[in-house]
């Protein structure tokens, strides 16, 4: 939890300055709230809970503009050679949870996937506009017992009147992750329909880390208002996530995304990376159905949406869904 306000402190007030001193700029915070309750479920991917902030319209890629650190890393990629584009800077904390399907047994289970709590940091640079969205993010963090996962899944259990989780003894162990990433959006066709709107979307992704490293290619559709304000925060893949450009007033829209993915590695199914922990077998191709609605009132940004993911390793005895619910405030 001391990692969390650190960074939350060191990151969040630079932020809330530099808007400050540009007028155009404009911050913003987001609470992302993931959870199997959703579905009426307590196993496998539990719960995750994040927040994010960031501002907008950053004149360049360059240390005037980005911490020095990161506007050094920002060179190294692709984004500083796109051209009429807007760029934002996104910076998140969270944490993850993952549990046996049955948390009520003490003992392993081998059938069933690891118990994982993970910490993380993440920062991520946007490139937009109107019809292709860009997107470079590095994550670093922690996993095994040092992540706090037992105490707040135990915490919000009691809180809840849930069943203790009895497992965590059986939880992989400590280690650093991280993982660089890449994704790219085309808004390939839009039309206007009734008094609404209406587009479709396709994309690239990949990222590569212990954490995770993987390929996915994705389409989706929307239907709303203010399509084309919202197209910085829509996305094809989980799990769409608001920045500091999506503060259009009174836009709306609702989604479904179909996304298929190649898994080269998962710590969350694999294990530890450098020493023997529990693990099941990953099924490296996987697929991705996600539906839901996303509306902005005045300063406020709300999105609601539920995923489903086949299946993840060998023998998988529950399925792997959950809800989402986001709220964003621009400052």
């Amino acid at each position: 939890m001391k990692f969390l306000l650190v960074m939350f402190l060191w990151l969040y007030f630079p932020v809330i300055t530099l808007a400050k001193d540009n007028p155009e700029k404009r911050a913003f915070a987001s609470l992302i709230f993931e959870n199997d309750s959703f579905f009426r479920d307590d196993g496998l991917y539990s719960s995750g809970l994040f927040l994010n902030w960031g501002y907008n319209h950053v004149a360049a890629l360059d240390d005037q503009h980005l911490p020095s650190w990161l506007a050094y890393l920002a060179q190294k990629t692709h984004l500083p050679s796109t051209q009429h584009k807007q760029y934002s800077i996104n910076y998140g904390v969270g944490q993850q949870l993952q549990t046996a399907t049955d948390i009520s047994i003490a003992e392993l289970v081998e059938e069933d996937a690891p118990y994982v709590g993970l910490l993380t940091w993440e920062v991520s640079l946007l490139a937009n506009n109107d019809q292709v969205s860009d997107e470079v993010g590095l994550i670093l963090g922690v996993v095994g017992p040092i992540a706090g996962a037992e105490f707040v899944q135990s915490l919000v259990h009691d809180f809840t009147g849930g069943r203790e989780p009895q497992g965590w003894d059986n939880q992989i162990s400590n280690e650093f992750v991280f993982r660089v990433q890449t994704r790219r959006i085309w808004r390939v066709y839009e039309a206007n329909i009734w008094n609404a709107e209406f587009d479709l979307l396709t994309g690239l992704d990949g990222g590569l880390g212990n954490l995770r490293s993987d390929f996915s290619t994705g389409f989706g559709i929307r239907f709303g208002q203010r399509l084309t304000e919202n197209f910085s925060s829509a996305t094809v893949f989980p799990v769409q996530k608001f920045n500091a450009l999506n503060n259009t007033p009174y836009g709306w829209y609702i989604f479904a995304n179909v996304s298929a993915s190649y898994v080269a590695n998962d710590i969350f199914i694999n294990g530890n990376t450098f020493q023997d922990s529990h693990s099941v077998d990953l099924i490296h191709t996987q697929a991705t159905v996600s539906i839901g609605v996303m509306a902005n009132i005045y300063n406020f940004s709300i999105l609601y949406s539920l995923l489903y993911t086949t299946d993840e390793y060998q023998g998988q005895a529950e399925d792997s869904r959950f809800g989402s619910v986001a709220l964003s405030y621009h400052f």
